[in-house]
C-alpha cells in the first residue's frame, strides 16, 4: 500500500520536511489503490514512472498498472469511464493512449482534478495472464496483490481477451473521441513546455496537428479508405468547406515546429473551432467538458 496520507504522530524535523514536500500525487494514488483493490476483477496494482523511482515533481503523471482477470477485463474496460468519473470526478472520458508501448493490454489517459489543478492519470489495463511478463519488461513496483492473483485463465479465455483488446485498438475514432484526444494532448504539451522538454513538445505538436487532420477527414469523409496524410487534398478539397479546413490545417503545419504556450493553445482552439463548424454535434456533446478544461488551463495560466 502507498504511504498513509496522515504522518506519524512523532516525526523528526527531517521527516516533517519530507512529508510536507512529498508529491501530491501520492494522495491520489492512495485513493486509486483503495477503490480499485475493492473490485474483485482486479488482481494486481503496480506503479511505474517517477512515482515508482521517487523522482516525481508537481507536474508528474500518476502511472498505474491495473491487472484484471482475463475473463473480466473487457467488461471492466467498457465501464472504466463511468468508474473513473463517478469515483474520482475525471474531467474527460479516457483517451485511448496511442503513445504508450504495447505491454499486452490497453492504456488510457485521464485528467483528474485535484486541489484546483489537473493531474494526468495514465492507467494501463492488462490481463492477469500478462502481468508477469509486463513486470519483467518494465519493472514496476507492486502496490497491492489480491486473493487468487496467481490463478491463470485457460488458453481460450486468454485468446478471447486478446481479440477483444485488438478490436478495441482497431476501432476508428469519432469526432468526439478526437476532441478528447486533442485536449489530453494539449495538456501533455503544456506540461512538456513548462519543463523545457523541446523534443517531446515537438512530437506532441505533431500529434495535435494529426488530430486536426483526423477531425477534418472523419467529419467530411467518414468512409474514406485512406489514412494518415495520403490523398487528403483530393478527398477533402472537393467542397468549399473542405478547402477552408485544409487552409486551416496548412496554417497549423507551417507554424513553428516547437511551439510556445500561446501557440500550443491556438493549436487546440483551431481543432475546436473546426469541429464546431464541421462536427457541431461532437462539440455540443462535450460542451461542459470543454468549458471546464479551458477553465483549468486559465487557472494554471494565472499561476505562472
Amino acid at each position: 500500500m502507498p504511504t498513509p496520507v496522515l504522518p506519524p504522530t512523532e516525526l523528526t524535523p527531517l521527516e516533517e520536511l519530507a512529508h510536507a514536500h512529498r508529491p501530491v500525487q501520492l494522495a491520489v494514488l492512495g485513493d486509486l489503490v483503495q477503490a480499485l483493490s475493492a473490485t474483485t476483477a482486479v488482481t494486481h496494482l503496480l506503479v511505474r514512472g517517477s512515482l515508482a523511482t521517487g523522482t516525481a515533481d508537481r507536474l508528474s503523471d500518476v502511472d498505474l498498472v491495473v491487472a484484471v482477470r482475463d475473463e473480466q477485463l473487457p467488461t471492466l474496460m467498457g465501464s472504466l469511464d463511468t468508474l473513473m468519473s463517478t469515483t474520482f470526478g475525471t474531467l474527460l472520458p479516457g483517451w485511448r493512449d496511442t503513445i504508450v508501448g504495447n505491454l499486452g493490454g490497453a492504456g488510457f489517459v485521464y485528467l483528474l482534478p485535484h486541489d484546483g489543478h489537473l493531474l494526468q492519470l495514465d492507467l494501463y489495463l492488462c490481463p492477469t495472464s500478462a502481468v508477469h511478463a509486463l513486470r519483467r519488461r518494465i519493472g514496476p513496483r507492486l502496490l497491492w496483490q489480491g486473493p487468487g492473483a496467481q490463478d491463470t485463465a485457460d488458453a481460450d479465455t486468454q485468446r478471447q481477451t486478446a481479440q477483444e483488446l485488438a478490436r478495441a485498438t482497431e476501432a476508428p475514432a469519432d469526432c468526439g473521441s478526437l476532441l478528447v484526444q486533442a485536449m489530453v494532448l494539449h495538456a501533455m504539451l503544456r506540461k512538456r513546455l513548462a519543463r523545457g522538454q523541446q523534443y517531446i513538445a515537438y512530437g506532441l505538436l505533431h500529434d495535435l496537428n494529426a488530430t486536426c487532420r483526423d477531425v477534418i477527414r472523419t467529419a467530411l469523409v467518414p468512409h474514406s479508405r485512406h489514412h494518415g496524410w495520403y490523398h487528403l487534398p483530393d478527398e477533402v478539397g472537393r467542397s468549399t468547406t473542405g478547402r477552408e479546413c485544409l487552409a486551416e490545417l496548412t496554417e497549423a503545419l507551417t507554424s513553428p515546429p516547437v511551439p510556445n504556450r500561446a501557440q500550443a493553445d491556438e493549436a487546440l482552439e483551431r481543432i475546436v473551432r473546426l469541429a464546431q463548424r464541421i462536427a457541431p454535434h461532437a462539440v455540443a456533446s462535450l460542451a461542459d467538458e470543454i468549458t471546464a478544461y479551458r477553465a483549468y488551463q486559465q487557472h494554471e495560466e494565472g499561476l505562472v
